[in-house]
């Protein structure tokens, strides 16, 4: 069953079928003078508003001249994808629930998380996500429990297998990191073996400007140690660097500020991405007071930054 599964995904990135739901958008850099000309938005940005109002919610963001949206998960690109191609808007990256890769389904269900009807594997994931043209995977979070370097030991190795899967249908699988994987245990840090034990060419990295200066580091400084190994970016600013912070459960919700009113260098960060031809940026804040002005005052920012 597993070779067949293989053989239909390879069938399907080679058919006309298959070609004709792979958007374009993120390749499109190469004729561009900008990372604002394709920005995109991750749509955890607006969890509340999306609930309320999913037309309302993607016309604004259409107006504010974002191009494309990450998802929060599989389920929920299915069910905005007819309205964002409504308004103008196309969706190719998404989060996927990470106990397909972990396989920990006990532990989800005690935290109120089921499988997504009729997809009880990663392969059948990958299925899902192809149908709905998705170009990107984005592994996004993983449960307390579930941490730790010795585990990530398995979930690298995991993500490893996952990652020749995507490879087959055309997607490519990404990690996308907080603060906590940059934590030392025992002299190392789960960041340091996910960068040792992944292979470059089956799973790429999605930085975090935000958890990455808010753990200490440099964000531009560990985009350039991945030179090749990015596939996208979450633009988001941060307020201070005055205090370092791993769990991203006691970030006070005032550090998150909208795309240049804080203190990341984002244009050397942008001409770095630029450099590497990473194709794609998100624009992600995890809290405001008013979700609206944050992305528009984001867009506004890197407006002023634009790359030429």
């Amino acid at each position: 069953m597993k070779n067949n599964r293989r053989t239909f995904l390879k069938l399907l990135t080679q058919s006309t079928f298959g070609l004709t739901f792979f958007p374009t958008t993120l390749y499109a850099m190469n004729d561009q003078t900008s990372y604002v000309d394709n920005l995109g938005i991750q749509l955890w940005t607006l969890r509340n508003e999306i609930e309320k109002d999913p037309l309302g919610t993607l016309t604004k963001v259409k107006d504010f001249g974002y191009k494309q949206l990450e998802g929060m998960g599989l389920p929920q690109v299915q069910s905005l994808q007819p309205i964002a191609s409504e308004v103008g808007l196309s969706i190719t990256s998404s989060f996927f629930q990470w106990t397909y890769l972990t396989e920990n389904w006990s532990l989800a269900k005690q935290k109120g998380i089921q499988k997504i009807e009729n997809v009880d594997t990663f392969e059948h994931l990958v299925e899902m996500a192809h149908r709905l043209g998705l170009t990107h995977l984005t592994f996004g979070y993983i449960f307390e429990e579930e941490r730790g370097v010795e585990n990530y030991k398995k979930w690298a190795d995991a993500l490893n297998k996952a990652g020749e899967l995507c490879n087959e249908a055309g997607i490519i699988l990404s990690y996308h990191h907080h603060g906590f994987e940059f934590q030392k245990e025992n002299n190392t840090s789960i960041f340091e073996i996910l960068t040792h034990r992944l292979e470059s060419d089956l799973v790429k990295f999605e930085l975090d400007t935000f958890w990455l200066e808010i753990a200490g580091l440099n964000a531009t400084e560990v985009l350039q140690s991945l030179n090749g190994r990015v596939s996208t970016l979450h633009l988001k600013d941060l307020r201070s660097k005055d205090e370092v912070y791993f769990n991203d459960q006691i970030v006070p919700h005032d550090f998150f500020v909208p795309v240049g009113k804080g203190v990341i260098d984002f244009p050397i960060l942008l001409e770095e991405a630029k450099r590497q031809n990473i194709k794609s940026c998100f624009v992600e804040q995890d809290y405001s007071e008013d979700t609206y002005l944050s992305i528009k005052e984001s867009m506004e920012g890197l407006k002023k930054m634009e790359l030429r």
